[in-house]
């Protein structure tokens, strides 16, 4: 499968003056657009790990990621607002929404806020809410730890991860976080390949630092301003049964919440390869067509 380049970039301007970029993928015309929302330390660029899905993809760097300008206090309704005037820009009328880990809670907000413009949303992987984060095992639980405990070592996180870069030594980082998940990959995916559009889409979320990071930790670790009980289209939530990083409570929390949800659980699928494995169902999805 190609990793195909941005079709177009856009730059916004917020209605309080911020900077929002969103990458363009696909060609108009596939029905219908899709908003596609990063995980942690993702970027715009993330969409080229999954390949080419034949959907007509928007994918904005989130508040602080890449190119977009953080916003402070951010919150689940205030991100969808930021979504609003996006479409807005862009001239999208309506949208199905797809939230992939991190971005999971904000493609929740997104659907639940604005349900005169979202057809359908799925949520992939999704991170749930603080309670399941505390009570819940596996590698996102690190995310409370880090925000209750760590502030000093992320205020150091910059420069710790400029050096990292300089030396490439997060690209050897992220090769030990991925090898657990390399077996799972589906016959004809080159897991290097992916290794690599990892890192460019990792490198470019972090470009300008870890505010958007930081502003990931802040809000998913404290209560949402916005349900899921909100949503009112189809959802489809979709998990991997191996998944170590985000654990399979935090879908059956979110299949609990959501009325109208669908949940898929895939019994060999983990983490990173649960998007890759199952593009094809998910872009199934947001057509409509599943």
């Amino acid at each position: 499968m190609s990793a195909p380049a941005p079709a177009a970039e856009h730059r916004i301007r917020l209605p309080d003056g911020r900077r929002l970029v969103c990458a363009e993928y696909g060609e108009p015309g596939r029905s219908p657009p899709v908003l596609y929302l990063h995980g942690f330390l993702g970027s715009r660029l993330e969409p080229r790990v999954v390949g080419d899905t034949g959907l007509h993809l928007f994918a904005p760097d989130r508040p602080g990621y890449g190119a977009s300008e953080p916003r402070p206090g951010l919150t689940l309704s205030a991100f969808a607002r930021d979504m609003a005037a996006l479409l807005d820009a862009l001239r999208l009328d309506r949208v199905a929404v797809v939230g992939i880990s991190a971005g999971g809670p904000y493609a929740m907000a997104t659907a639940a806020l604005l349900p005169d413009r979202v057809l359908r949303l799925a949520l992939v992987c999704a991170v749930a809410d603080k309670r399941t984060l505390r009570s819940e095992g596996g590698a996102v639980r690190w995310m409370r730890i880090a925000r209750r405990h760590g502030r000093p070592a992320l205020g150091l996180a910059p420069t710790i991860l400029r050096n990292l870069r300089r030396h490439g030594l997060d690209q050897l980082i992220l090769r030990l976080m991925l090898l657990p998940e390399r077996h799972l990959f589906a016959p004809g995916i080159d897991p290097d390949r992916i290794e690599r559009l990892v890192l460019v889409s990792l490198r470019e979320g972090t470009r300008n630092g870890i505010q958007g990071a930081l502003a990931d930790l802040e809000l998913l670790t404290r209560r949402w301003d916005v349900e899921p009980r909100e949503v009112r289209c189809p959802t489809l939530v979709l998990h991997g049964a191996l998944d170590r990083v985000v654990p399979l409570a935090h879908a059956h929390w979110y299949a609990g919440r959501v009325p109208d949800a669908r949940l898929e659980i895939v019994p060999d699928a983990g983490h990173l390869s649960l998007p890759i494995n199952r593009a094809a169902r998910i872009a199934a999805f947001l057509r409509g067509e599943a």
